[in-house]
């Protein structure tokens, strides 16, 4: 069955459907020999290359990591500025796999990469409200109308901000700090840092302790560990 190219080669290679089509813009793939065109159908049949080497449209297995991301760590496959990233943190057999999503350079915790596309945009989709829970330390103690005002959501420069639960696990009142946990099934870039900021409680420290089932239970900062998308799905 055919069906557009850039979803295609998303499940193929673990792409981002955005990536394809802007290797598509950048003439760096082919189809049969001949550049490909954005929005063109292509089914297995077909030779697809991508920078002149073969696309396997025929694959079957997948790989599936989690990583501990530590702090100061770009959530990228590569950097022109040469700042460590997480694909050097996983041996070169995995070079191929790709972020799932991202955590700013100042967010540690779970992270997923993976070169299975339909896999990513399972994840990434805000309708599969697939939940991460993260740990936060902050100034400041949180109040339960403030909870309530993230959860309707707040608008931070034209953009909406919310989150689904707010737990607070410890207030220290001589320092004027707490840590809670922050539940969320959609995610925009430093939106937990901006509501939090919003409300007058600026984050300290953040990091991811779960996706979905995965843990961060007892894996240290760099540490990964492979999983499969039954586990993950079916538990």
């Amino acid at each position: 069955m055919k069906e557009r190219i850039n979803k295609f080669l998303s499940n193929a290679t673990g792409l981002s459907r955005r990536a394809v089509d802007k290797l598509i813009e950048e003439h760096r793939i082919s189809v049969n020999r001949k550049l490909a065109t954005l929005g063109m159908f292509v089914d297995e049949d077909v030779e697809i290359e991508i920078d002149g080497e073969r696309v396997n449209s025929n694959k079957t297995h997948y790989t599936y990591l989690v990583l501990n991301k530590p702090k100061g760590i770009i959530t990228t496959r590569s950097d022109d500025k040469g700042r460590e990233t997480v694909m050097d943190l996983i041996p070169k057999k995995f070079a191929h796999l790709r972020p799932a999503g991202r955590l700013d350079c100042n967010t540690e915790g779970l992270l997923i990469l993976t070169d299975d596309g339909d896999f990513i945009n399972y994840l990434t989709h805000p309708k599969n409200k697939v939940k991460k829970v993260y740990h936060a330390l902050v100034f400041g103690k949180v109040k339960d109308g403030e909870i309530e005002k993230m959860k309707k959501g707040i608008y931070v420069d034209n953009t909406l901000l919310k989150v689904d639960k707010i737990v607070e696990k410890h207030y220290y009142e001589a320092k004027d700090k707490s840590e809670i946990e922050v539940y969320i099934t959609h995610g925009k870039n430093h939106e937990i840092r901006n509501i939090l900021k919003a409300v007058g409680h600026p984050v300290i420290s953040l990091a991811r302790i779960s996706i979905g089932n995965l843990k961060v239970f007892r894996m240290v900062p760099g540490e990964f560990r492979q999983f499969t998308k039954d586990q993950f799905l079916n538990e």
